[in-house]
């Protein structure tokens, strides 16, 4: 592959982070997450960070931030930094790192690699119902099939005008949010950035939980959007941008999100940061009912809030978790630090432990 120059600042991997969607109220599987990257970072002497990922506010109910750090707190953990704590890389709120994002669009946009995709959410679906089934199309759904691609290749393509997107941010103000704020929402080509030797055909990738795997960029990515029309950052590029930017050393989230992996590392890569400087991975296993569901933020008894009003401690749902990880009967966080490594972070299903699951209520 091409070395590029890279617009990203990338500190020393010094931490691990929680990075909550204020959209809703948190659950025993958030917690789960929650637990484990708060326990993973205190195991390897990093920093607790918490960073909100609030691209949209509009998608943020109102009080919705102040009830998950009550959450938070009550489950008993405390951060480094954060919204409330501060610190070295700081704000620790997306909706105002949006700077940064801009300057990411900036270094990929003079290198050809965005282009503005007008394709309706109606006409994606008709595209996905006549594309023939991919065996791993990923979480995300089936690739982009390139419609709106231009027929340039990126080296050859005048960047596209983007001003009304970062003016507002140099002024020190988010941009507008409004339908028609861009042309189109703006994709990185990854097409065109293999073709270029900007990324491998094959991306070979290890993940601490997972192990070994690998995807065709092409045929199982596609083009994929790095910031909606309306002007909102797409949480790839966030999530990618400030994992870097805050020293994030092992990155420990649900196993939902494996596939994002890829898309984040294929735009890291298109940033100029090679593989080895990017933050370890660790996909690890999602909270299950009794009926083997995947808890939902719908269900107040598996809420955190709602465990709270029935009078649960919190040293209890922490030992429910643990023991759903196979891992000892116990809600002590000191215990739980000795004993977790990033060996024994949870594969496959995390089953709630009978005494606790027999009470939620579907």
């Amino acid at each position: 592959m091409k070395h590029l120059s890279s617009p990203l600042d990338a500190p020393a991997r010094r931490a691990g982070r929680f990075a909550p969607t204020p959209t809703g109220a948190l659950h025993l599987g958030n917690a789960s997450t929650a637990l484990l990257a708060h326990l993973c970072a205190r195991a390897l002497g990093h920093a607790a960070v918490l960073r909100v990922d609030d691209l949209d506010p509009r998608a943020t109910p109102p009080g919705c931030l102040d009830g998950q750090l009550e959450d938070l707190d009550w489950l008993g953990l405390r951060y480094d930094e954060g919204p409330r704590e501060g610190g070295p890389c700081g704000p620790y709120l997306q909706s105002a790192r949006g700077a940064r994002y801009a300057l990411a669009l900036d270094h990929l946009n003079a290198r050809g690699l965005l282009y503005a995709c007008t394709c309706s959410r109606k006409e994606l679906a008709a595209l996905a119902e006549r594309a023939p089934r991919a065996p791993h199309a990923g979480e995300e759904g089936l690739p982009y099939p390139g419609r709106c691609r231009p027929t340039l290749p990126p080296r050859l393509r005048p960047p596209l005008a983007l001003s009304a997107l970062t003016a507002p941010l140099l002024r020190g103000a988010p941009p507008p949010l409004a339908p028609d704020l861009l042309a189109g929402a703006l994709r990185l080509d990854v097409a065109g950035a293999v073709a270029e030797g900007l990324l491998p055909p094959t991306l070979a990738l290890h993940d601490e939980v997972a192990g070994a795997w690998g995807c065709d960029l092409r045929a199982q990515v596609g083009d994929f959007v790095v910031c909606r029309r309306d002007g909102v950052f797409a949480y790839q590029l966030a999530c990618a941008v400030d994992d870097v930017a805050q020293g994030c050393a092992v990155v420990v989230r649900g196993e939902d999100l494996l596939w994002s992996t890829a898309r984040q590392r294929a735009l890291l890569l298109c940033l100029g940061l090679p593989l080895d400087a990017h933050p370890r991975y660790a996909h690890v296993a999602l909270v299950v009912d009794a009926a083997g569901e995947r808890l939902a933020k719908r269900r107040e008894s598996t809420q955190l809030r709602g465990l709270r009003a029935a009078g649960v401690p919190a040293a209890e749902v922490r030992r429910a978790l643990s023991e759903s990880w196979g891992g000892p009967p116990t809600g002590d966080l000191d215990l739980l630090a000795e004993w977790l490594t990033l060996a024994r972070l949870p594969r496959g299903a995390a089953r709630l432990p009978p005494w606790l699951a027999a009470s939620l209520s579907p």
